[in-house]
């Protein structure tokens, strides 16, 4: 039987399930008193009272209490956290501990009737700590992304409302450096219209969603309209006006900008193809030097044309002015053209050469010489004997005349002897120049 007993699996399993029965029996019967928890979620109550006083409250600490009861064992099952509601009266506010009673009540009358004694709870209280309420006004922002079509340009954004209220802690409004939109106006080539949720945002510009639910909103969305308008490009029409100083001569126009892009309704900008700076802007009168001006372009513009934006609107113009340099040609006078020769004299030159004083720019007189100018003499009317003459010189364009020497001219009738040239015997080169300076020949 002792072997039996201690070596016989199936019957100690046998009786450790009668043993389990036999209690739960025993149980069932007696249905004792056993204590239960849940852990219930705490409402605040009257809030309006911090309000009245611009206060707003946190919670420090848990926002819940556990809950102790008791309740027959064969109940127990049946109680739920939602059988009970915990409050928190902030009329009952200790300003020192900033503590307030938490009250518990069975929601449930079926589970009241189960539920022996009172329940109790842990903690008995909530804490909070109170702020200042703050409520500020921001403008709405509207930010705006993406690239609209190719020739076209963000022009006016309305938004309605155009200001609202963020109310909250001072701690949490502060950290509220603006609220605005957001726009994405990519591909647009026409206005746009919409409405969108409204946002905080850092002083660095960066979203700031986990305010959201810690401050209120006067409105929580806006609409906006976006106007598209048209792109043109304009070129700058420079007018002159106004004379520089005597042997002085304007050479041109120098900008920093020479045509801007404009905008404005398609419409509008189909008349227009140029900017006109205006010559009360650009005078010159008696410059002996570069005159330097800036002009703000945008003021030059119709109310409706407006210069396309993060585009420089203020240019820099020079009008150059340059001094004029006189300088000597000098002609080799046999090759002189004669106007209005007779075919009864011969004509010879007492010279071999001679100059004509011309004036222009430095730059320009480098690039002219003898060889580009064709000279000539008038010797219409002349008779015989000696006469003192001027050359005369076709210049190019930008060249002025200032004068040239006065040269003596031999006329003798053909088939006479008559005075020779610089080399001849009869009379002398120098003698020639001497008797042409005492009839006022010579440039100086």
């Amino acid at each position: 039987m002792k072997e039996k007993l201690t070596n016989n699996l199936g019957l100690k399993f046998l009786s450790i399930a009668l043993a389990i029965i036999g209690w739960f029996m025993v149980v069932d019967v007696v249905n004792p008193l056993v204590e239960g928890t849940v852990e219930v979620p705490v409402e605040m109550i009257n809030e309006d009272i911090l309000t009245k006083a611009d206060l707003t409250y946190e919670v420090v600490g848990k926002k819940s209490v556990t809950v102790t009861y008791q309740v027959r064992s064969r109940d127990r099952y049946r109680i739920k956290s939602s059988d009970f509601y915990a409050s928190a009266d902030l009329a009952n506010l200790y300003d020192v501990t900033g503590s307030i009673p938490v009250n518990i009540e069975i929601a449930n009358r079926e589970i009241r009737a189960m539920i022996e004694g009172t329940p109790e709870t842990k903690p008995g209280v909530v804490r909070i700590q109170t702020e200042e309420l703050q409520r500020k006004g921001f403008d709405i922002i509207p930010r705006i992304s993406g690239e609209v079509e190719e020739g076209y340009a963000i022009g006016a954004t309305k938004v309605s409302p155009e200001q609202i209220y963020v109310t909250g802690p001072v701690s949490v409004v502060g950290q509220i450096s603006s609220v605005g939109i957001e726009i994405d106006m990519s591909g647009a080539s026409g206005d746009v219209t919409g409405g969108a949720g409204i946002m905080l945002y850092d002083a660095n510009g960066n979203q700031q969603p986990n305010l959201m639910d810690e401050v209120s909103l006067s409105r929580s969305e806006a609409e906006y309209q976006v106007n598209i308008l048209k792109v043109k490009t304009l070129g700058l029409d420079f007018q002159i006006t106004g004379e520089v100083a005597t042997g002085y001569r304007f050479t041109g126009v120098d900008s920093d900008i020479r045509s801007v892009p404009v905008e404005g309704l398609k419409s509008v900008l189909a008349s227009v193809s140029t900017l006109v700076i205006p010559g009360d802007l650009l005078n010159i009168q008696g410059a002996t030097a570069d005159v330097t001006v800036e002009v703000d372009l945008a003021k030059l513009l119709p109310d409706n044309i407006s210069i396309t934006k993060d585009v420089p609107s203020i240019a820099t113009v020079t009008m150059r002015v340059e001094p004029l340099v006189q300088r000597n040609l000098t002609f080799d006078t046999d090759g002189l053209e004669l106007l209005g020769a007779s075919e009864e004299f011969e004509y010879q030159f007492l010279a071999e050469k001679a100059n004509v004083r011309i004036q222009g720019l430095a730059e320009d007189l480098d690039s002219i010489g003898p060889g580009s100018v064709s000279g000539r003499v008038d010797v219409t009317g002349l008779e015989e004997g000696t006469a003192t003459v001027e050359i005369q010189a076709d210049l190019p364009e930008g060249f002025e005349w200032v004068g040239s020497d006065r040269i003596q001219l031999s006329i003798t009738r053909k088939g006479e002897e008559g005075p020779e040239g610089p080399d001849g015997d009869e009379i002398a080169a120098d003698e020639s120049e001497t008797t042409g300076e005492e009839e006022g020949g010579g440039l100086w």
